[in-house]
């Protein structure tokens, strides 16, 4: 058993190595071998979901995140410990008080809110249509100045009806929104903890459809989903890592607030190469300088549900401020994905 467990920490080690050195198909090898001797984790799962994704198989990638989630999350012994956090207990709260309300969960027991956090995993299970992306999706290019091909492309009627339902009820029925900070004012859901469902695999795939016929062939890195606070004045201004993001809009605009713009300004400004990411991607104060310097123009997009924005991720944006109802379903999301050519 002993020398069971020593092959397996040397296979780890050398599946680690050639993740962090791009060699995926070696890396996806050795973890492979670690899960043919009966072992697995939380890591090890995520660690291969990664490698999956990076060789194009969102297949494989949404198996492995979706291993892991369970390993992670199912079951009172595998939530995990420390404290409570205010912003997720008070959105659980209100988000179970929904799910009982309309009939999607039964009544729930008397439990501490602490209690609940560790026991309410729920995630929906929304059909997958036949036709994921509309027949009636209208684009619109901007070009930029920074690079050729590079272009904001804005998207309206991106999913089909039954897709875009099929989506709100994802994202609305599941209680996957763990990354919660109350100073950025928004929730944020994984593919490592929880996002990776068969509803989200064809949702990605045909995001991934829409990129490539747009911008060429791309590799999927990354995506999330964003759920905001009423009080959010959404995320200042910053550039993202990938090559290429696409922003999706699944809640109607009709509970959009006076006042509130709720969709996305872009500069044609190009961060340059040169420019640390911690420096383009947390520090607004800085990026608003060079603005300035450059006179870069500014390109509004309102929001407008069932609306994506796809632009060259290294370009400065912002995403305006999100006043919209005080309901439940009616606050602003953005379904994230982020590529690399």
């Amino acid at each position: 058993m002993q020398d069971r467990h020593i092959r397996a920490h040397q296979l780890l080690a050398s599946a680690d190595r050639a993740l962090s050195g791009q060699l995926y198909d070696l890396a996806l090898e050795r973890y492979g071998k670690v899960f043919g001797m009966g072992l697995e984790s939380w890591p090890m799962h995520v660690n291969a979901a990664q490698c999956h994704k990076r060789r194009g198989d969102l297949d494989a990638a949404f198996a492995h995140f979706d291993r892991a989630f369970a390993l992670k999350r199912q079951g009172r012994a595998a939530a995990p410990g420390g404290a409570a956090n205010p912003v997720q207990l008070a959105h659980l709260s209100e988000q179970l008080a929904w799910l009982e309300r309309t009939g999607r969960i039964g009544q729930l027991p008397a439990e501490s809110p602490t209690d609940l956090l560790e026991i309410c995993v729920h995630r929906s299970v929304p059909a997958i249509p036949a036709q994921v992306l509309s027949g009636a999706m209208s684009v619109e290019r901007i070009a930029l100045s920074g690079g050729p091909g590079d272009a904001i492309y804005v998207i309206d009627s991106l999913l089909s009806p039954e897709a875009l339902d099929g989506l709100m009820e994802q994202l609305l029925g599941s209680t996957f929104w763990f990354d919660a900070r109350a100073e950025r004012h928004y929730l944020g859901a994984h593919l490592h903890d929880g996002l990776a469902t068969p509803f989200m695999l064809a949702v990605a795939k045909a995001m991934r459809q829409v990129m490539a016929d747009l911008a060429g062939p791309l590799r999927i890195a990354q995506l999330w989903a964003f759920r905001y606070l009423r009080d959010s004045q959404g995320i200042d201004i910053h550039a993202d890592q990938g090559d290429w993001n696409l922003n999706l809009w699944p809640v109607h605009e009709r509970h959009l607030e006076p006042g509130g713009t709720g969709g996305m300004t872009l500069w044609d400004l190009r961060i340059g190469r040169d420019i640390p990411f911690a420096q383009y991607n947390a520090r607004p104060d800085l990026n608003r300088s060079r603005i300035e310097a450059a006179a870069a123009a500014a390109h509004r997009v309102p929001y407008r549900g069932n609306r994506a924005v796809l632009f060259p991720s290294k370009y400065l944006h912002r995403t305006d401020a999100a006043r919209f109802s005080q309901s439940f379903e009616g606050r602003r999301i953005n379904l994230t994905m982020m590529a690399d050519r």
